[in-house]
């Protein structure tokens, strides 16, 4: 069973990708293969709108967004992973999202039974992150029933501060446990 990790945030080893490891770290101690997939080191262009998008058979833009597209429509399971720049997700996560666009109108559908959602804020904006990730799984049509998203969120405001809140970081282990008892 494979987990993907779609972390929107521009830092490598920011908060929010401190926490997406604790949670694949403990996946993986209990058998799972995992994945991160740092948006920021991918050319993902902004959707295009062609009018005739489901009609295509591929995407006509030319960049990285298929490949990232099928690691996440494959995945057994996912985590959605974005920090809070202004009160929402974070721009990476929302080109990946809208780029989903070229899926749904085909009528491709996530194999994902598991999903979690990972959110960091300095001081707000995590509630609308969260609901705008949930949102978005919901539009994937995943699998995944809505009340067993798992979710983690917290306050964080300099580079390095999740390291030093040990209930967050617990929170973030639990739910790569509990995502991979789910997909056991």
């Amino acid at each position: 069973m494979k987990i993907v990790a779609i972390v929107g945030s521009p830092r490598a080893a920011g908060n929010t990708s401190y926490l997406v490891d604790q949670a694949l770290d403990e996946a993986g101690k209990l058998g799972m293969t995992t994945e991160t997939i740092m948006l920021g080191q991918y050319e993902i262009q902004p959707c295009s709108a062609h009018d005739n998008c489901g009609e295509q058979a591929q995407c006509p833009q030319k960049d990285d967004a298929a490949r990232v597209l099928e690691e996440f429509y494959d995945a057994d399971g996912v985590i959605l992973a974005s920090p809070v720049y202004y009160f929402n997700v974070s721009a990476l996560m929302k080109l990946f999202m809208d780029r989903n666009r070229f899926n749904r109108r085909r009528g491709m559908v996530p194999k994902a039974r598991s999903a979690g959602l990972i959110a960091v804020a300095a001081s707000s904006g995590l509630e609308p992150t969260l609901d705008a990730m949930r949102h978005f799984l919901r539009l994937t049509r995943a699998r995944v029933a809505p009340e067993k998203i798992l979710t983690v969120s917290g306050l964080s405001n300099r580079l390095g501060d999740a390291k030093g809140k040990p209930p967050l970081v617990e929170e973030a282990r639990r739910l790569g446990r509990q995502m991979a008892e789910q997909l056991s």
